[in-house]
């Protein structure tokens, strides 16, 4: 469960929209990459293995995340993603909710679900 602090090197929270939450809205697995998400994990992509877990509760997982820049082809814009596997934790996600993206002193990336 997570209930007890977590200490992270750096982190940022996200508030989820409904295509980043609902499966009805957009089949993605993504969240959209915020500035905050750009600063804490830069521009390198990257795929590794995340610990999901809910604020309170004891539902967690480890599922894979990747970060990508999703424009990358584009010579103006960029627009960057961090797609996660399906997984129980954000299986219970919905619009609103937040999500705190952490990376711990060994440098594991936590992502909490917060929810509203």
């Amino acid at each position: 469960m997570t209930s007890g602090p977590i200490k992270f090197q750096a982190s940022c929270i996200k508030t989820l929209s409904a295509v980043e939450a609902d499966p009805n809205k957009s089949n993605q697995h993504e969240f959209n990459g915020i500035a905050e998400l750009k600063e804490l994990f830069g521009v390198d992509d990257f795929k590794e293995n995340a610990f999901f877990s809910v604020r309170g509760n004891s539902t967690t997982s480890e599922a894979e995340v990747t970060w990508y820049e999703a424009r990358e082809a584009h010579p103006t814009r960029s627009e960057y993603r961090l797609y996660f596997k399906t997984n129980p934790v954000m299986a219970m996600a919905k619009k609103g909710d937040s999500v705190l993206f952490g990376k711990n002193e060994a440098g594991k990336l936590h992502v909490v679900l917060l929810k509203k």
